[in-house]
């Protein structure tokens, strides 16, 4: 013999009928069991105390037992396919066998419900309940048949305080009722009750995104930017559920930013010429900053004093770059000019050159590709010059990727003023680049070692700035089915490993591992830098003016 105990109140409840004042007599509470568990193997034993009925029925046979077993497994399976029609169909027959067993009949009310069956799910999940009222999944999940299907909020929120009061602390929980809350317009205790729920478990990521939700309602663009940088940093995708909750917090994380960096850009802009006097005085020499367009997407160019035989730093940076973003560009060279004076200060700054040996080399090894440039009808002198135009840009590239994945940590570690600059300043070259490499023409005219490592070092930076954004980005993506991801996620890993060890000027010894793991070491020489040497008390020199 099987036996079920439950509330006379949740008797009520599974009727959709308020509990009454007073208990009624013990004819109508059995006459409502045995309505409510005719599904049970009859004749039922009925037993009552002030607020308990039991319910006695005989148990099915082993042999009925293991069939309906068998069966469940099977139907599972066929769920787990995405066949639900197959899968009722199994459930039905092993409940036919066991009519008691909780598993099978909780298998059947989702499989009815991912069927878009919602009125048998309900029903399936109320017999549940009624073999077992502490079923907590039971509870959440016919809340959330009520609040999706019938929008019926009020009945939703009380199971789902119902499940609470069976596991307090069940992230899924917390977060439906957080969500209700929201719905009903609580927003300050659907707030505490997101808060409660990342306390609970840091790695659940809906409650991070309906916590950003509510920021977004109050019009506090930063607390979105920050709930949601600390779910990226946090949260983990747990199953396909929070996968949409991840493209949905990225979507939202994009698009607060433009209106911080338009906030911040007064004091973003302040810092950044705090920095260029501060360049000043460690480097010795003034910092003048022009304004003016490339002919190609240089976003920003700096061209160090001693590299040039000047008397003062020249940075250039594009004027077609949207003001608000200008902040974070300045930043980039200034701190590539940090990096240079340290080098030179640790004696180990050194100039990236192309001699007529590495030219030579380059050619040679691209000479497979010139033949089809020739077949396209190009001239050997506009051939020769368009090779020696792509092999000094993958040279300036070899040296400033790994450089800028130091520069833009150095931003994103010490000037918080910038992030949202930063943020869109690098998914702007981010989409630039990836236009650039897969350009039809581009494709046709660049030289196969040149394209691939190019490729190479785009998808490395692309896998850097996804994981300086804890994934708030997925630039990555994009590499992943070209053939080069794979040297992409070696130069990554490699960058990421050596990070933590790298002292002042080591940076260049970096761009010599990034170049041999691609291949082409041969393609650049270095020179030193005569002047490594500088005094650490060089006074600030009088010409600073910005032009």
């Amino acid at each position: 013999m099987a036996t079920v105990s439950i509330t006379i109140n949740d008797l009520f409840e599974f009727e959709g009928k308020p509990a009454p004042a007073e208990r009624p007599e013990n004819s109508a509470i059995e006459a409502m069991v045995q309505r409510q568990f005719r599904f049970l193997p009859q004749p039922l034993l009925i037993s009552f105390t002030e607020s308990e009925v039991s319910i006695v029925f005989t148990e099915e046979s082993p042999q009925a037992k293991e069939e309906a077993v068998r069966l469940a497994v099977k139907a599972s399976r066929r769920a787990a396919e995405g066949n639900f029609t197959k899968a009722i169909t199994t459930l039905k027959r092993a409940l036919e066998l066991q009519p008691s067993m909780l598993l099978a009949r909780r298998d059947l009310a989702m499989a009815y419900s991912a069927s878009g069956d919602v009125e048998n799910a309900k029903n399936h999940l109320i017999e549940v309940l009624r073999l077992d009222p502490k079923d907590q999944k039971a509870w959440v999940t016919l809340a959330n048949l009520y609040i999706r299907h019938h929008k019926d909020l009020e009945t939703g929120e009380r199971f789902l305080r119902r499940a609470l009061g069976i596991s307090a602390n069940d992230p899924w929980t917390l977060n439906s009722l957080g969500g209700v809350l929201l719905e009903r317009g609580h927003s300050q205790e659907a707030a505490e009750v997101f808060r409660r729920t990342i306390q609970v478990d840091t790695r659940f990521a809906n409650a991070y995104f309906g916590l950003a939700m509510i920021h977004l309602r109050n019009s506090e663009p930063k607390l979105v930017s920050n709930t949601l940088a600390e779910m990226f940093a946090c949260a983990k995708e747990q199953d396909a559920r929070s996968l949409q909750v991840f493209n949905n917090a990225r979507n939202l994380f994009a698009d607060v930013q433009p209106i911080l960096a338009e906030a911040q850009h007064p004091d973003a802009a302040q810092f950044v010429e705090g920095l260029r006097q501060d360049m000043e005085r460690q480097s010795g020499y003034p910092v003048r900053i022009v304004h003016e367009d490339f002919d190609d997407k240089i976003t920003g160019w700096l061209q160090a004093a001693w590299k040039a035989g000047r008397d003062h730093h020249l940075l250039r940076v594009r004027k077609s770059y949207p003001e608000p973003l200008r902040p974070h560009m300045i930043a980039h060279e200034l701190v590539h000019l940090q990096l240079e004076v340290e080098a030179r200060q640790a004696r180990k700054n050194r100039f990236l050159i192309s001699t007529p040996k590495t030219m030579e080399t380059a050619i040679r090894r691209m000479a497979g590709d010139l033949v089809k440039l020739e077949n396209l009808g190009y001239s050997g002198e506009s051939i020769t010059d368009m090779v020696k135009t792509v092999v000094l840009g993958l040279t300036a590239f070899l040296l400033n990727c790994p450089l800028d994945m130091l520069i833009e940590t150095r931003i994103h570690q010490t000037m918080p003023v910038l992030h949202a600059a930063q943020f869109l300043s690098l998914r702007l070259m981010a989409d630039e680049a990836w236009e650039t490499n897969t350009n039809d023409r581009s494709v046709e005219l660049t030289p196969r070692l040149a394209s691939k490592t190019s490729l190479a070092l785009n998808g490395a930076n692309a896998l850097f700035v996804d994981d300086l954004y804890h994934g708030a980005t997925c630039y990555a993506s994009r590499y992943q089915r070209l053939e080069t991801f794979e040297l992409s996620k070696k130069l990554f890993q490699h960058w990421k490993a050596r990070l933590p060890k790298l002292d002042r000027g080591e940076e260049y010894t970096l761009v010599d591992e990034f170049a041999s793991i691609l291949g082409v070491r041969d393609f650049f020489e270095w020179k030193d830098d005569p002047n490594n040497i500088v005094a650490e008390d060089t006074a600030t020199p009088p010409d600073s003016a910005n032009n």
